[in-house]
């Protein structure tokens, strides 16, 4: 529109933000991506600022104002390249037995025969990308799983690419940013105790290199009475009198949403 306040919508990918010429006073910008809100306009509504941008999958990023007659402007980014079905899909990574980063992903459905994929985190602060060390291959010699074994050297939030390629076709890539606590799965916790024919301390630890605050769950049976169950953030539990009890125990970050699977289940004052 001729008399748009607001023209030349486009992304600044080193400055990771979205930005455009302002032409006169306006109210105040909002600007979202997939029609999702995100932030508003900084620098008096010159840009908004995003921690990350997309390196792989096409997004809409869009702005409008908050006053004055309705106005929307958006734009796509990155630039659509490749056949995006031949991308690796599902990408999923988990952080587990305490040191170690997992990430699998399956061959995208239209792949070409020869597709090979490999896997790369970047720092979000430098761009700076590092190859997956520990590759899986599937029946067909296709890479689909990347370990990373010492967590604790990686930034705690960084951003997950799979690169495909081959001869015939130029194949997109597939991204995900996370955030290593998110990710988590904690290991159930092992029990020790000190115990007697009146009384019974239980004792656990969970292990992490994130997160230092946890949520237990201890469930317990008394000979055949049905199990119930405790939620703690202790780390101990006392039982008196305890008489055949069978216990086990999961644990969990404390805002994180997985659990750990449970513990194997242990006897006590048999």
């Amino acid at each position: 529109d001729h008399y748009s306040p607001i023209k030349n919508l486009r992304i600044e990918p080193v400055e990771r933000r979205l930005t455009w010429d302002l032409h006169g006073n306006v109210s105040e910008i909002m600007c979202f991506i997939n029609s999702k809100f995100i932030t508003k306009a900084v620098n008096h509504n010159r840009y908004c600022q995003f921690h990350v941008l997309p390196s792989c999958e096409v997004k809409n990023f869009s702005i409008s104002l908050t006053k004055g007659p309705p106005f929307l402007m958006g734009i796509q980014y990155p630039l659509h390249e490749g056949n995006p079905e031949a991308a690796a899909r599902g990408l999923d990574c988990r952080v587990h037995d305490v040191d170690v980063l997992t990430c699998s992903w399956d061959v995208g459905r239209e792949a070409p025969r020869d597709i090979q994929y490999h896997l790369y985190w970047q720092e979000l602060r430098t761009r700076r990308e590092y190859e997956c060390p520990n590759y899986e291959m599937d029946p067909r010699g296709k890479l689909v799983r990347c370990h990373f074994n010492d967590v604790s050297r990686l930034p705690k939030h960084l951003q997950i690419l799979v690169r495909g390629t081959s001869q015939s076709a130029w194949i997109p890539c597939s991204d995900r940013t996370v955030e290593l606590s998110e990710i988590e799965i904690l290991n159930p916790p092992n029990i020790t105790a000190t115990c007697n024919k009146s009384y019974l301390m239980m004792e656990w630890e969970a292990c992490s290199h994130f997160n230092n605050r946890f949520e237990y769950e201890l469930q317990l049976q008394k000979g055949s009475d049905p199990a119930y169950t405790e939620k703690l953030q202790e780390k101990f539990f006392e039982l008196h009198n305890p008489k055949n009890y069978v216990v086990r125990l999961r644990a969990k970050g404390f805002y994180r949403k997985s659990w750990s699977e449970w513990s194997a289940p242990q006897s006590f004052g048999e």
